[in-house]
This record gives C-alpha cells, structure tokens and sequence, in this order.
C-alpha cells in the first residue's frame, strides 16, 4: 500500500509535487489509468501514489482537428469526444485504459495497420520535468523529448497531457473466430500468409491471431479481427476470405462491432474481460515463419500443461503482427524511439490465475515460457530484436531491444531533462534506461 496517494488537479499541482519529491528524496509511483499488470508500476508500497484520476479533461478543436486530453483520462472518453464530431483517433483497443502508459509505451490500435502507433500520432505532450518545469514537446519544439517519449514511457518525467491527431474512418467491424485444434496447420499458413503481404495489401485490416488452453488443457485457435471502412461480413474483404469462409472449419464465428466505431469495438473487448482474476504479460518478438508458429504453439502448450492444476489457471499465446506500412505511419510522423525497421510479429502469453497463494508459481511459469520461447524462436534463427513494452513482464529488459542508436538517443534525452536520474532512482517501477 502506498503511504499516501496525491490527487492532482492540475499540471501546476504535479509541478509542485515533483519539486517537493526531488528535494525530499521520497519516493513515488505514477497512475494514470493502472492498466499495468506489473505488481509497483502503477503503484508503490511504502510510498507516494500520483494519480492523475482527476485529471480528466477531454476537448475536441475543430479546425485544428485534434483532441486535447489529459493524462488521466481514459481512452472511452477519447472516443466519445471525437466520435461526437465525426472523427476519432488512433487509441486503445480496449476502452477503459488509461492514455499515459498506453502512449508512452507504443500503443497498438485497431487503426495501427494504416497509421501506425497510437504514440505516432500524438501531436504534442506536456510533461513535468524532473526540477519541476513544465515542458511542451512537439515538432516543433523539444523534438529529442517528443522522439523519446514515444515508447520511452516514464523515464524523463510526469506526462500530463497529450494533444492527439484525429482521422476519418466510415465504420468499424469487428469479428471473432474460433478454430477446432485438428486444423491448427491451416491456420498458420492463413496466418503467415496475412502477416507477410496480406497486412500491407489491406492496412484497413487488423488480425491478431491467438490460441487458447485452460485448466482442462482444452486448445483451440482463434482471431480477433477488425475492418476500418464499411463492409458486410457476409462479403468480406479478400484479405480475410480464408478465415471467415469456412476453408478453415471454425467451431464459432461472432460479429463483434458492424459499421460501428472504435469505442463500440473497445466496449466489446471490455465486456469480455474477466472480474476477479489475476493476470500478467510477457512478449517476445519474431520474423514470421510457419514453421515457427507451430513450433512456438507447440512449446507454449507443452510449458502450459505443467502449471494446469494451480486454480483458474488460462493462458492465451497471441501474435500481432506489424507490417511496412505500420511502420512507414511511424516515420512519416517523425519517428519514435522503438527501433523497429522491418516487419515483425510481437508475441505475448497472457495467463490468468485467481489466488495470490499460487503468483510464485506463475513467475516461476512465465519465466520458463519466455525462456523456451526464445531459444525456439533462436533456433530457428528468427528472433527479432523487440520486445513490446506495454506486453513485457516486469524482469524483461524492454529499452535495450530498442537498438543501440534509439538506446543513445533515449540517453541524451535522459541526460537532458533527467540528469540526476530522479526518475530512476525515486520512481521504482517501470522499464529504465539501460545505464541508468
């Protein structure tokens, strides 16, 4: 439990607590919407909690065509914001988390295909530095800062708003499908065969592709599938044809949003998720190969199958991949500091548990699934250099897979609006700058 938890109103109020942190030495944590599933990165023990819960403020500029959020607000109160005017932005994709750690950690968006990061399109921030000044960066001014701070989370300083760049899309859809086991090898043919041309053919699309095991050691395969232009499931587009067709026999195939938008497809992802369960992340990444995602399914539901008799015991394998064009909206925004230069798939383990008894046990598991993930990804010589931080566990060494020039870069910054290392040393949590 923290020893108190600040309230702040304002970005004057988070300029002044810095100063009194730093002059003090106390340490502290920093919430915006406490989405991270890693024990003391959105909170502290024995400690100060910022919780930017009250710092809210959603406006839309029309003319401008941008949205000013604060820091504390959450990503449904974006979408309702922008959607009131016809527009929306590049945000979360699940509704009720918060735009600080989202951004500041790459964000993906249903949306990620055709524009990039959700940080990519963020058009300014406003951050409290470590001495307590208030810092604008953008384009135009603090460019190294507005470099950094996408996928640089929260080492330079307090984020307390994001100025964020809207687009047009004619209506979101969204599907759900779930394969039987037996034709797990189709699957991963349609699912190399997406993640090599497909996601640049269609950048309208977003597939993420997962299986599924849960206590019984039941495995099925699925997709999560979204479409940002109007359509009828009924008469896909080409680029999803072999996953809805019926070539690959689904067991179940749910329309989740039709014609909607990316705050009804939030929602949705929010309905779906489970109250009263314990959860964590971990992630690796890989050059696709399908022989390698069989292998990768393999290994995860070999490692998975040692650990099926702790209570409520469900863990997912999801693969998201990241194409040209992904990659070209980030440059063509000025760039960010994750270091991706060629097409990737990032892959997570999501696990799920109930009793705090068994989180030993489940760190024991994570630790040895990402351990054999990666040797297989090495074996087969397609292990990228990437790990996503908003995915990462919290022993995973996120910024030095940026690459040694985004891990310079980040370190100049750093030196710049953090030279005492305030941020490192006083705030415990979060993935730091290697170095520091």
């Amino acid at each position: 439990m923290p020893s108190c938890i600040f309230t702040p109103d304002n970005t004057e109020d988070v300029s002044r607590a810095v100063k009194i942190f730093t002059k003090n030495s106390c340490a502290f944590a920093i919430r915006s919407g406490g989405h991270s599933y890693n024990p003391g990165w959105s909170s502290i023990s024995n400690g100060i909690l910022v919780s930017l819960g009250k710092m809210n403020s959603v406006k839309f500029y029309p003319g401008f065509e941008v949205v000013v959020a604060d820091a504390g607000s959450r990503w449904e109160n974006v979408y309702d914001e922008a959607e009131r005017h016809g527009v929306t932005v590049v945000g979360g994709q699940n509704s009720d988390v918060g735009l600080g750690g989202y951004l500041l950690g790459g964000g993906i968006s249903f949306l990620s295909n055709e524009y990039g990061w959700g940080a990519d399109n963020v058009k300014g921030f406003q951050m409290v530095a470590a001495d307590g000044s208030i810092v604008n960066a953008n384009e135009g001014q603090n460019q190294d800062l507005f470099r950094a701070l996408k996928g640089g989370s929260s080492n330079f300083g307090i984020v307390t708003g994001f100025t964020l760049n809207t687009v047009q899309v004619n209506g979101l859809n969204g599907v759900a499908v779930s394969y039987q086991d037996a034709y797990s090898d189709a699957f991963f043919r349609a699912a190399y065969q997406y993640c090599t041309s497909a996601v640049d053919i269609d950048p309208k699309s977003m597939i993420m592709f997962f299986a599924s095991i849960n206590e019984t050691l039941h495995v099925e395969s699925g997709i999560l599938a979204t479409y940002s232009d109007k359509m009828d499931w009924a008469k896909p587009p080409q680029v999803f044809k072999p996953f809805v067709d019926g070539s690959i026999p689904y067991r179940e195939k749910q329309v989740t949003v039709k014609n909607g938008t990316l705050g009804q497809m939030g929602d949705v992802l929010v309905a779906l998720q489970t109250a009263g369960r314990r959860t964590t992340r971990a992630t690796i990444s890989i050059i696709p190969e399908v022989g390698l995602f069989k292998k990768l399914r393999q290994v995860w539901a070999e490692v998975s199958a040692g650990y099926k008799n702790i209570d409520g015991f469900e863990c997912e394998l999801a693969f998201q991949p990241i194409g040209k064009k992904w990659i070209a909206a980030g440059q063509e925004h000025g760039g960010n500091s994750m270091g991706i230069n060629s097409p990737i798939v990032p892959v997570w383990v999501q696990t799920y548990w109930h009793s705090a008894g068994d989180d030993a046990k489940i760190q024991e598991f994570e630790g040895k699934m990402i351990e054999r993930l990666t040797a297989a990804a090495k074996t087969a010589g397609r292990l990228a250099n990437f790990e996503y931080l908003n995915y990462a566990g919290r022993k995973q060494d996120v910024l030095s897979h940026y690459g040694l020039g985004s891990v310079k870069a980040l370190t100049e910054v750093k030196k710049k609006y953090d030279p005492q290392n305030i941020f490192g040393t006083l705030v415990p949590g979060g993935f730091k700058i290697p170095g520091f």
